[in-house]
This record gives C-alpha cells, sequence and structure tokens, in this order.
C-alpha cells in the first residue's frame, strides 16, 4: 500500500525501524497539517482519542503522539493533508571555551549599524546579564525556563555575534550590527529540547500579535537531511512571502553530502555554510544537494574559532555553521537598514552577484562568500568619503592572521570579533 500522506522521509524512518526490535507501545512525536483550520478543528472533535499537545494556525496543524499504527490510520483520514514527525532541531554551535582576558582593540564609529531593522532571535534565550547584550529590545518567553544569571546560552552567543554592546577603551561598541532592535523569541525547556513545534508556535505568536521583523536567525538543524517539504520548511518559506528574511545554518553534519536538514533545506531561507580562517570549507560544515537536488548553502561565512567579548573579563572561542548564519544576519540587517523595501528576491540576487567564488564545489560553498563592498557600491550605499578603507580599519579586533587587503568589507567587519 502506498501512503500518500506520511511526508516521505518519515514514511522511510518509521518503515526501517520495523526491522528494529521496538516496542508496539512506541510513540512517535508527529505534526498532522491539514487544508485549512476548519478541517483541524473538525478532525479534532471526530478524534477525541487524540491528545492535541499543541496547535497551530500559520500552517493549521497539530503535534501529539500516535503509535504506528494510529499513523497509519489516520493518513486514511479524508480531513488529513500531512503526517510527518515533530523532529528534533539541534544547535549548529560545535564548541565554545571560555578564555580570560581580551585583546586591547581599537575603534570608531560606522554609519552603518543597523538602525531602525528588528532581527528575531529563535533560540534558548539570550542573557542580559552579560554586557555585549544588554540591548535587547524585548522578549517572547514561550516558556517560563529562566537561564541560569551565569549561564552563557546559545541564543547570548548569536546576540553577541550580530550586536555585541561590548564597548572597546573609546566607548565605542564593537558588534557588526549594534544598532539593531533584537527580539528574543526564547524557546528554552527544563529539558533543553527543540522541536519543529517550538518554532511553529513563535510562528503563530508573530503573525498573530502582527510582530514586526526585518530578519529572523533559526539557529537550529535537524539532524535528517531535508527536501525543502516538511512543515518547517514550508512555514519559513510562507514567513518570507510576507516580507521576512529568515537566516539558517547549514548544520554541523559534514563532510559528507546531503548534510543539510530544515529548516536550512527550505528554498527561500538563506542558508550559510561556515568557512575556517584560510577560507577552505570548515569539515563538518552541512553540505547539499538538498533531498531535492537543489544547491545549498546559499553562501559561506566565517564559522571557525571566532573569539567572542562578552565581558570586560570575559571572551569565548566558539565554532559552528550558526556563527556564520549570525554572521549573516549581521549582513541583512545592515543592508535592510539602507535599503529596507527590498524584496528577499532583490537581496538574494544583490548577495549572489557580489559574492567572491573559491573555486569550490557549489554544494558546499553555494554561491561563495559575500562581497559587502560590491552591494554598497551598487546600490549607492558605499561613498569613499564616509568609509574610507582606514576608516574601517579601526574598528577592528588585532586579527591572529594577516588578509588581503582585497578583502570585502564585510571581512572588515568580522575583525570586530578577532579570528584564530
Amino acid at each position: 500500500m502506498k501512503f500518500k500522506k506520511i511526508y516521505a522521509p518519515f514514511l522511510k524512518l518509521i518503515e526501517g525501524q520495523e526491522k528494529k526490535i521496538l516496542n508496539e507501545n512506541t510513540e512517535y512525536r508527529v505534526i498532522i497539517s491539514f487544508e485549512n483550520i476548519s478541517k483541524r478543528d473538525k478532525f479534532i472533535s471526530k478524534n477525541k482519542k487524540v491528545s492535541v499537545l499543541k496547535k497551530f494556525d500559520f500552517i493549521p496543524s497539530i503535534c501529539t503522539n500516535l503509535l504506528k499504527e494510529n499513523i497509519l490510520l489516520y493518513e486514511q483520514e479524508d480531513l488529513v493533508k500531512v503526517i510527518e514527525e515533530d523532529q528534533r532541531l539541534y544547535s549548529s554551535i560545535l564548541e565554545v571555551n571560555e578564555v580570560l582576558g581580551i585583546d586591547r582593540i581599537k575603534g570608531a564609529q560606522i554609519s552603518y549599524t543597523g538602525k531602525n531593522v528588528k532581527v528575531g532571535i529563535i533560540d534558548d534565550g539570550i542573557n542580559i546579564t552579560f554586557p555585549s547584550v544588554s540591548n535587547i529590545s524585548q522578549h517572547y518567553q514561550k516558556d517560563k525556563i529562566k537561564p541560569n544569571l551565569k549561564e552563557i546560552t546559545h541564543g547570548t552567543i548569536m546576540a553577541s555575534v550580530i550586536a555585541n554592546q561590548f564597548k572597546n577603551e573609546n566607548n565605542h561598541r564593537i558588534g557588526i550590527a549594534p544598532d539593531v532592535k533584537i527580539l528574543d523569541f526564547y524557546i528554552s525547556n527544563s529539558q533543553k529540547e527543540y522541536y519543529f513545534s517550538n518554532v511553529l508556535e513563535i510562528f503563530d505568536s508573530i503573525l498573530n500579535q502582527k510582530i514586526e521583523l526585518n530578519v529572523i536567525l533559526i539557529p537550529f538543524i535537524t539532524f535528517h537531511p531535508s527536501d525543502g517539504l516538511d512543515i518547517l520548511s514550508l512555514a519559513c518559506d510562507l514567513l518570507v512571502e510576507e516580507g521576512v528574511l529568515i537566516v539558517c545554518p547549514s548544520g554541523n553534519y559534514g563532510p559528507n553530502s546531503s548534510t543539510i536538514g530544515s529548516p536550512g533545506a527550505a528554498k527561500k531561507v538563506i542558508t550559510f555554510g561556515s568557512l575556517n580562517k584560510d577560507f577552505t570549507i570548515t569539515s563538518t560544515s552541512g553540505r547539499g544537494p538538498t533531498l531535492d537536488n537543489r544547491i545549498k548553502p546559499d553562501f559561506c561565512l566565517p564559522g571557525s574559532r571566532l573569539e567572542i567579548p562578552l565581558s570586560n573579563d570575559l571572551q569565548i572561542t566558539v565554532t559552528g555553521s550558526s556563527v556564520a548564519a549570525a554572521i549573516g544576519a549581521a549582513l541583512l540587517a545592515i543592508v535592510k537598514e539602507f535599503k529596507p523595501d527590498l524584496t528577499y528576491n532583490e537581496i538574494y540576487e544583490l548577495i549572489k552577484n557580489s559574492c567572491r567564488d573559491l573555486d569550490l564545489d557549489n554544494n558546499s560553498q553555494g554561491f561563495g562568500v559575500p562581497h559587502i563592498l560590491n552591494i554598497f557600491k551598487e546600490k549607492g550605499i558605499y561613498e569613499e568619503r564616509v568609509l574610507p578603507y582606514s576608516y574601517l580599519v579601526r574598528k577592528a579586533l588585532i586579527f591572529s592572521v594577516e588578509f588581503s587587503l582585497i578583502l570585502s568589507v564585510l571581512l572588515l567587519f568580522f575583525t570586530y570579533f578577532r579570528i584564530t
């Protein structure tokens, strides 16, 4: 029998597990989606034994736990559109090391700082006790689990890459886009486990509360690769159509091909792979193609051993493709500050056309490294009088390696944080 309503990768998973010795009472955490809210509500009313854990409106659906026999039963239900796994999401940070004492830094104000741009971070919460992220605009907590005041959460790291408020000796901030308004969409829970359903809840909140956003960073990815047709990928694509840019990492399941999961595999999500300091692809960075044979990641940015100051006496060294994605989110914020009316397609083509080709496989590098100077020149943002090379260099931490002077302005932004 062919099961048309069970998402193909999920069907493959549960059929494969038939060969294993499993308890017949093993339940799968699933999401059942419907054509509309009316059909969803009829299904709930009709099947009262189904324990609904969560329900969503953006893509009408429910989250529940089902035995395999019930999955196959509900697959025959006319009201049902798709049944798939509520896949677990994993952060894309491989390594975090604390380093005491930071290098002395030089600083200068720069005009392009993400002013009037709103960036949402869907993560495990941002710990605002660190000076690096003391400017968080607003918190949206789905669960009331407060982080330890000393905890360096993944969300704190992401916010510190984008909008670090830590100040140098000249009282200048060192963030890539320090004036963005960051909205903390906090999905942490006591189990520290994150699923599709957690992000779908956030999407519902964004739409129902009419929260204005320009960019959303989702620094998570699934273990299993995706074809971009899972419910989270589809939801991301729909939200992009509403005018929000969504940025994701390629994940850390490389170097094999087809190792990019959801939501990084979504068609309209801008996905970033990770670079080493020598401009090779980080071995663990997720590779394409997607399961439906599209090129991913879209672009690549540094994501290996980036040192980020959190306070006067504490900095961390982080590695992972979510670092590259956070840099990418900051890049988009800078572009949106000056050209807020640019559409997703216009921004994507602008970045694509600016890229420096690393002469690597497209499914490792995407279209290459964005060359921000080209973007600024094309859109009339860059002016030599305002942004001379020497002016940008002054806003920099000391590099531990020498970079060529022909690198893009973006890589000058990277010098806010020392790469080792």
